[in-house]
């Protein structure tokens, strides 16, 4: 409804892992890196533009999950005019090197519509003999946000800390 005010939501997860901020700001501050862990490796997060530095720009492309639920479901999706593949785009809020890094992105609809905004803000604490990671996401209370938000919050810190582990001899 017009004039309404949206309400937002904050979710936030947190992880201590055995490693100095150096190593996780090079899992999380990377390309690379974002791809890994931004979602699961079935959605594909691709990175198309990532510039790290205040005002910088963003750019994802992941893969939307209905359409790898079962065999045709992609075909479906096209069929029905919805995305099989969803661009985010967005900017670099701030850059603390080795510390904190926050961004926005907003789903591109393509339609010129309201497309809401999410703050992520990844912060790296020294503690111990390691680190703890922090993720904070900020944005318009969705739905999807309240239901899925906390687990996909905690996927991404596994996939962080996962990226940190040696690889396995083969």
């Amino acid at each position: 409804m017009e004039g309404e005010r949206v309400r937002e939501i904050e979710l936030r997860a947190t992880v201590w892992v055995p490693h100095e901020p150096a190593r996780v700001w090079t899992v999380c501050s990377t390309k690379t890196g974002l791809e890994g862990w931004w979602s699961p490796k079935e959605l594909r997060t691709r990175v198309l533009k990532w510039e790290l530095r205040r005002g910088g720009g963003i750019v994802l492309r992941v893969r939307y999950l209905p359409a790898l639920l079962t065999p045709g479901s992609g075909e479906a999706c096209r069929a029905a005019g919805v995305p099989v593949v969803l661009t985010m785009r967005g900017s670099v809020r701030e850059v603390v090197e080795q510390r904190r890094m926050a961004f926005g992105l907003a789903l591109d609809l393509g339609s010129g519509g309201d497309e809401t905004e999410t703050v992520t803000t990844l912060e790296l604490t020294p503690e111990g003999s390691g680190t703890r990671i922090t993720v904070v996401e900020r944005g318009a209370q969705t739905p999807h946000g309240v239901a899925l938000g906390p687990k996909i919050l905690e996927g991404r810190l596994e996939r962080i800390a996962r990226a940190l582990e040696p690889a396995a001899p083969r």
